[in-house]
């Protein structure tokens, strides 16, 4: 495991501990949703980034889609900011369908820098959120 996965687990453990802890109904939808996107990339995987991948799009597409339903139904800010990222990765896809020759660890790479704000928009959110139902914010 490279320090890029650990950087990137340790990122996604916090931000769905406070989904969990701090947030609601919309945050925990969220969280599971990133959760198992990240269960199911590298399951999806079939090409290591050498060409587009349909599978990781596929996964792409669901959370976009799942994130773009709770924004719709929410009252809070965080979602639309996280669709709009998550729908950020899925223009990486396109590109990389679009630049046949793109080095796969640039495909790649770009996907997971996509998927920080994702996570910031859910942790921040739901830390923000909860600050709302209790008064402070």
């Amino acid at each position: 495991m490279t320090l890029h996965h650990i950087l990137f687990l340790s990122v996604l453990g916090v931000a769905v501990f406070v989904a969990f802890w701090h947030g609601g109904r919309d945050e925990r939808a969220a969280a599971i949703a990133l959760l198992a996107a990240t269960g199911l990339t590298p399951v999806a995987l079939s090409h290591g980034y050498a060409s587009p991948e349909v599978g990781v799009v596929i996964v792409d597409m669901a959370v976009f889609a799942i994130l773009a339903m709770i924004a719709l139904r929410s009252s809070s800010f965080w979602p639309m900011w996280a669709a709009g990222f998550q729908l950020c990765a899925l223009a990486v896809h396109l590109a990389a369908a679009q630049m046949p020759h793109m080095m796969p660890g640039a495909y790649a790479e770009t996907l997971v820098i996509w998927s920080y704000p994702v996570l910031a928009s859910l942790g921040l959110g739901a830390w923000f959120e909860a600050g709302n139902r209790h008064g402070q914010g």
